[in-house]
């Protein structure tokens, strides 16, 4: 098996037990903003992060799914906000208010790459970063992320003839100015494969079947499809199939305080672990 760190800055990987011998299972759990983390290289180019650093991050989703490794699966958590970098975003997203020595610079967002403004529209960054920053966070945080992905996705590939990889994020439960959805309430779970192109149609139907069974409402790819893990790594014609689960934070959140609620996250939990048997189980 590939040699990859167990914990790293830009990850924690915990790996089922018996992976030493081989992969155990098809499955990849990746959580990629439940991070909090600022590296203190970093920390000087952020302004004052407050409460709103862990209300933009996706709180206690690795809690969620702390029980994968135990059922057969690796867990990949990202551990740095993703106010410092966003490991769901493609390396060229960043515009030229982030990094004004970017040749190329990708169209102007403000949550792109690096976060300029937190979705509340608080101003994030203390001053535009170098190339040579740019360049350091992407070689400590973003590559090494997607290359533990690409990693382990391989491995179960070649044992298994394919392989799948569910990307778990949680969401608010109403739209926030900013969101496409602005005032809304949102659906329990929306699964997103990029409408169909990150993974067998079969896949899908088995995630939303799941937690229509369980009575959550379901919303396949609304008001999120995908983003860039779920892009790049969902190859089904190369029998890679990856699908990215929003879960709505009112499920096991106070999401005022972004404090977890037992009460709640209880049933949630046994969802998702039945989920994880069901995708363990899986053939596409």
């Amino acid at each position: 098996m590939t040699e990859l760190p167990e914990r790293c800055e830009a990850y924690v990987l915990r790996l089922p037990k018996d992976d030493a011998d081989g992969p155990a299972s098809p499955l990849v759990v990746s959580v990629p903003h439940a991070g909090t983390d600022v590296p203190a290289v970093d920390a000087p180019m952020l302004r004052a992060l407050g409460p709103a650093l862990l209300r933009d991050a996706d709180a206690f989703v690795d809690r969620l799914f702390a029980r994968a490794p135990a059922l057969g699966a690796p867990l990949v958590v990202a551990q740095v906000s993703r106010y410092v970098l966003d490991v769901n975003r493609a390396p060229d997203d960043v515009d030229h208010e982030v990094c004004p020595e970017v040749e190329r610079p990708a169209r102007a967002s403000a949550r792109g790459l690096i976060w300029r403004t937190s979705t509340e529209g608080a101003a994030l960054l203390a001053r535009p970063l170098t190339k040579a920053e740019l360049s350091s966070r992407i070689e400590r945080l973003h590559t090494p992320y997607h290359a533990a992905l690409t990693a382990l996705l391989d491995e179960r590939r070649r044992r298994f003839g394919f392989a799948v990889l569910l990307d778990a994020h949680s969401m608010p439960s109403t739209g926030r100015p900013g969101h496409s959805d602005p005032g809304e309430r949102r659906a329990d779970i929306v699964p997103g494969d990029v409408r169909g192109s990150s993974c067998a149609p079969s896949l899908s139907r088995l995630v939303a079947q799941h937690f229509e069974g369980a009575r959550y409402r379901v919303k396949p790819n609304d008001p999120y499809m995908g983003g860039f893990i779920t892009r790049a790594h969902g190859r089904p014609a190369r029998g890679v199939h990856a699908i990215q689960l929003e879960i709505n934070r009112d499920l096991y959140l106070d999401e005022d305080t972004v404090r977890w609620d037992g009460a709640k996250a209880d049933r949630l939990i046994s969802t998702l672990d039945s989920l994880l048997l069901a995708l363990i189980a899986y053939r596409p």
